[in-house]
């Protein structure tokens, strides 16, 4: 088997780039032969000199990605002949090429030299640009989810980013035509992982009748702790951007109903709105280490994730789930098929202060918190996505790619 892994950057930028640079080095520790493509010349120190990973770069320089750039990137025809080049180094019929996220330094140009070259393919989807323009599937403006036809006439007019204009939205509807008309992604795409069934859900409407879906958790560096008694504790926790989508005043709102003491982890646009309400038992800590927030971790009851935006498959709650804390979350999420309601976590409606309030409150009982917690516990521990487990279920979709038709 030989992998080709295709990502706009081979450095730790963002979750995605760091699952496909995680996942390259664990595949070659096992004596996989791995290149990886992107579009980037600068590399992620820990993953060079790895016995079995060769990196290969379209040498662009890291620059703010503007109307006119994001049209250039559209299709690469370097990034084609790079990744043909390299499957017929090779057998193609033994290589499989997996893209990751192709929108500022690859592009889906890949997918064209795969069928070209005779190899197989498969993408892993970090967002939702593959259907939606924007890749959120969220108005910005209206800080509500979309629910147009992508590229129809109704979302090409529609202003809905946080830019001054939209001719940036113009220049993610020209990508997005290409993508789809010149590199066939999604139409002619076979091959697709997904992140979890709430992604599924989601994503499916826009893929061929005949693309075959897998799932394979992003690993996360976990290591198995003891539970937290959560029932010793108060604190309701909060852990992300602090942004309109999500929406971490709705939880700051329903905290002050109720008199609990809430933290949030993180920075954004909305810290000062949330601040100017001088709620005394807030506490906002900027953005801290993985270390500290095992520690705020510690003294939680409750994790919160009350965004209004459907998600992908966001790590924290799943690293909360992983310490024995129960997650609730807003029924809009991806989050929610990641627990069995009312049992493992709980939901609620999105932007609904009085919703989340009552849910909050159930786990104020300190019998229905432990219990809660868990079973939340024993759930993520029963099928911990770890490292080795995110390769283990990696090599096993390889396999079935690579003997299919």
């Amino acid at each position: 088997m030989r992998v080709i892994i295709v990502n706009d950057y081979a450095t730790v930028n963002g979750g995605a780039s760091k699952v496909a640079l995680l996942s390259a080095k664990a595949l070659a520790e096992r004596g996989v032969e791995v290149h990886f493509v992107s579009g980037s010349n600068e590399i992620e120190d820990t993953y060079q000199n790895v016995p079995n990973l060769t990196f290969h770069t379209l040498n662009r320089n890291d620059q703010t990605m503007g109307s006119r750039q994001l049209v250039a990137v559209a299709y690469l025809k370097d990034c084609y002949q790079l990744v043909s080049n390299l499957i017929k180094q090779g057998k193609p019929s033994n290589t499989i090429v997996h893209l990751h996220c192709w929108k500022t330094g690859v592009s889906p140009s890949a997918l064209n030299a795969t069928e070209s070259a005779g190899a197989k393919f498969v993408v892993t989807f970090h967002d939702y640009h593959v259907a939606c323009p924007q890749g959120q599937f969220f108005n910005k403006r209206t800080n509500q989810i979309c629910h147009l036809s992508p590229c129809g006439a109704r979302c090409i007019s529609t202003h809905c980013t946080d830019t001054r204009t939209i001719i940036p939205k113009w220049a993610e509807v020209y990508r997005h035509k290409i993508q789809v008309n010149k590199a066939g992604l999604p139409t002619r795409l076979k091959h697709a992982i997904l992140l979890s069934d709430g992604c599924e859900k989601i994503i499916k409407p826009y893929l061929a009748p005949d693309c075959k879906i897998y799932k394979v958790d992003n690993p996360i560096e976990v290591t198995r702790l003891p539970r937290i008694d959560v029932s010793k504790n108060k604190t309701i926790l909060f852990s992300g951007r602090l942004s309109a989508e999500k929406d971490p005043m709705t939880l700051l709102l329903a905290c002050r109903k109720l008199g609990l003491p809430v933290k949030f982890i993180g920075d954004g646009p909305q810290l000062s709105e949330l601040k100017s309400l001088k709620y005394e038992n807030a506490t906002f800590t900027g953005w801290i280490t993985g270390e500290q927030i095992q520690n705020e971790m510690e003294q939680a009851r409750i994790f919160v994730l009350p965004s209004i935006w459907y998600e992908v498959r966001p790590l924290a709650p799943l690293e909360a789930m992983g310490r024995g804390i129960p997650v609730i979350a807003s029924a809009c999420t991806t989050t929610v098929s990641e627990f069995e309601e009312g049992v493992s976590g709980l939901s609620f409606r999105p932007g609904d202060v009085e919703s989340l309030s009552e849910q909050l409150l159930k786990l104020q009982v300190d019998d229905e918190a432990d219990k809660m917690g868990n079973a939340t516990y024993s759930q993520f521990w029963d099928n911990p996505p770890t490292l080795n487990n995110h390769i283990d279920q990696l090599v096993g979709t390889y396999q079935t790619i690579l003997s299919s038709n």
